[in-house]
């Protein structure tokens, strides 16, 4: 970001007291300038100095550059929450349009459309109400002391739509993790991971460390804290860690919120209820958890927890192994993690995210492929 003309014209000005000190000592007697104060070990020395100044600033230099990236990637995730009603607006706009193109005895069919597209854009309204709230608190990200968010926000950097669509899956994510309406699916999902950690530790403890790699919007993580043990989230996601930030950390209360997650899910309505169907959530209080047991860590998980070593009792993983570029990878990782005679529970599919991308490795395993490397990092099977 520029500086002010102000704060320009004093660093100009320590330059030229910097480059007059240079020129007074570059010549003659003690100042040791000229090319003969360049020879023997006192030279050679500043030499081996300059070279590491530069290697260090190197270094700093590439530290910034995967910053700056960082915080892009980061602020183009707020403008892309920012932007969700003016994006769905722009697609009733074209709905609508269409609509008006066919002839008037066809448009005379069905006369209830304006009214229709009056209720879809309240519920964008009540999704970006809710946004709001989970903008409130982007702060909590924004980790780096040189950088300016503020400037990199107001850079009409473009929003992808890719972007734009995880924002609507996570309104749906919401909905899954935190509402009555969810509860089957987490049932099927969650429960068998449930009721694994219940079995391997029939005695509840703090003391019995589970960590969740790729937790999503949060609730297992939230289950197994609830259930007496202390549980660490790790995510990637900045989409959902914005969201489940403002879910379990600001919400005191159950039903705080009411979304319309499918208002923009025009293709196989049965009626156009379904698009307004209302969801509150959380169905739970999340404050209920003390503090101590549950903790959230955003990051890669290979990046995140590489230098830990036989720290967790448990890692539990739901729809996480195929997010893997080196699916090989995340076994050894997981098994350096647990404590000898910890388990690793694992629920979900082998989709492989990073399928059929270009410039991305994706090595795709068939489950008993995997089941073959276990026994080289010290994993057993014991129940399948």
């Amino acid at each position: 970001q520029p500086r002010p003309q102000q704060q320009q014209q004093q660093q100009q000005q320590k330059r030229k007291k910097k480059n007059k000190k240079r020129g007074g000592r570059g010549r003659g007697g003690g100042g040791g300038g000229g090319a003969a104060g360049r020879t023997g070990a006192d030279g050679g020395g500043r030499t081996m100095e300059k070279m590491k100044d530069q290697a260090v600033d190197e270094k700093r230099r590439a530290e910034c550059e995967e910053e700056m990236k960082e915080a892009l990637h980061y602020c183009d995730i707020i403008r892309a929450y920012g932007h969700y009603a003016t994006h769905c607006f722009q697609i009733f706009n074209r709905l609508e349009r269409d609509f008006n193109s066919i002839p008037a005895l066809q448009r005379a069919l069905i006369p209830s459309l304006d009214k229709k597209m009056k209720t879809m854009r309240a519920c964008v309204g009540a999704n970006q109400r809710f946004i709001r709230k989970i903008l409130d608190h982007t702060g909590v990200f924004m980790n780096s002391e040189y950088i300016n968010y503020d400037w990199i926000l107001r850079k009409n950097r473009p929003i992808s739509m890719a972007n734009m669509d995880k924002v609507k899956s996570t309104l749906k994510q919401s909905m899954r993790d935190w509402s009555l309406e969810g509860k089957e699916e987490r049932g099927l999902c969650y429960g068998p991971i449930m009721r694994e950690i219940k079995r391997l530790f029939p005695k509840p403890s703090f003391e019995t460390r589970v960590l969740v790699p790729g937790c999503g919007m949060s609730r297992l993580v939230w289950e197994i804290a609830n259930a007496g043990y202390h549980a660490q989230g790790n995510e990637f996601s900045y989409f959902m860690l914005l969201a489940s930030y403002l879910i379990l950390n600001c919400t005191p209360k159950e039903n705080a919120y009411r979304i319309f997650p499918f208002v923009t899910q025009t293709n196989n309505q049965y009626s156009p209820k379904g698009q307004f169907r209302p969801v509150v959530f959380p169905d739970v209080n999340p404050s209920v958890v003390a503090p101590r047991a549950l903790s959230m860590v955003a990051g890669d998980f290979q990046e995140v927890y590489e230098k830990q070593e036989e720290e967790w009792d448990c890692i539990a993983g739901c729809f996480f192994l195929d997010t893997a570029n080196n699916v090989i990878e995340y076994v050894r990782l997981i098994s350096k993690l647990l404590r000898i005679g910890g388990y690793w529970i694992h629920f979900g599919p082998l989709l492989y995210h990073y399928s059929g991308m270009r410039d991305e490795i994706s090595i795709e395993l068939s489950w008993d492929e995997i089941k073959a490397c276990l026994s080289h990092y010290g994993l057993k099977l014991v129940r399948e």
